[in-house]
């Protein structure tokens, strides 16, 4: 089970004060290394006693880890504290299966109250070295875990800035609804991976759709996706979508040419290699650069 997974099962049965300890836990992100129970103390105003009894449930629920010196929050607790919030702002209300994993990112199907569904995407850098942790039955140190979990909140941020830009610019992409922390609620695109499709019906036309968003981005919105490849591309019908945008940045950023060439060769070497498209690199540049440039 996932720790989104076990963070939804717990969510119900988790109380007031047991957030107050994790909204502690995660004010001292960056900051503590481990939170002694003078800070708990301190930060939620909860008597030692009770505090001590909160810990103990998170603990054992996995939500926080203890170290030599005192506690921190980790993947399951970063979780339960972004759902809570998609529920108090009556965005969500029901937690379903596990659409998709990767690298660096978990994603979820869930509804809201009138059962319309979307997919909320959980940040998951950092995963590699937990599960180097895990092998070895070890505790990720609490510096390491911070780390990770401001690094994930960050990633999120970023594209759910990139994400809103290019979607305003009429770019192919989902539509950000909403952003907790590591975790970003979306529009639930039904689709296949480019990566696995081996047959278009028109894959020039394919090549075009995706290009446009790409010129979109960079000359309407102002910004380079920075890792685009076949595996962060969505068919869904005749419709293409640009799903990951965490490494998005400025087309202003001095390096953002160089990435944006990288990006091209990335999608024009596929559709070459897959489906026999050969369109030069030189019109394709020209053509996602100018807004004015045919394809």
């Amino acid at each position: 089970m996932s720790t989104a997974e076990v963070a939804a099962s717990c969510l119900r049965r988790l109380e007031d004060r047991d957030f107050k300890i994790l909204y502690a836990l995660e004010n001292a992100l960056g900051t503590i290394r481990q939170a002694k129970v003078e800070y708990l103390e301190k930060n939620t105003r909860l008597h030692r006693d009770e505090v001590m009894f909160r810990l103990e449930r998170l603990q054992r629920d996995k939500m926080i880890s203890k170290g030599e010196s005192g506690y921190y929050l980790v993947s399951t607790g970063l979780d339960a504290i972004a759902l809570k919030a998609f529920v108090k702002r009556g965005l969500i209300s029901a937690f379903g299966g596990n659409v998709g994993v990767g690298k660096e990112a978990d994603v979820f199907e869930v509804a809201d109250e009138r059962g319309k569904t979307y997919v909320i995407k959980f940040y998951r850098l950092g995963r590699t070295s937990f599960r180097e942790v895990k092998k070895k039955r070890q505790i990720m140190p609490a510096e390491e875990s911070s780390t990770w979990l401001k690094a994930c909140i960050n990633a999120a941020a970023r594209e759910m800035w990139a994400m809103r830009k290019v979607y305003t610019a009429g770019g192919a992409v989902p539509e950000a609804i909403a952003r907790e922390r590591h975790a970003i609620l979306m529009q639930k695109v039904d689709g296949i991976l480019l990566n696995k499709v081996t047959v278009l019906d028109n894959p020039k036309s394919a090549l075009k759709s995706i290009l446009d968003t790409m010129k979109l981005a960079y000359v309407k919105a102002g910004v380079v996706n920075g890792d685009l490849s076949e595996y962060n591309i969505l068919q869904d019908r005749d419709k293409f979508y640009v799903i990951d945008w965490p490494q998005a940045t400025l087309a202003s950023n001095p390096d953002s040419v160089r990435l944006l060439i990288r990006d091209l060769r990335n999608v024009l070497r596929f559709f070459n290699r897959r489906f026999g498209v050969y369109y030069t690199f030189e019109k394709a540049y020209d053509y996602v650069t100018r807004l004015d440039s045919e394809f």
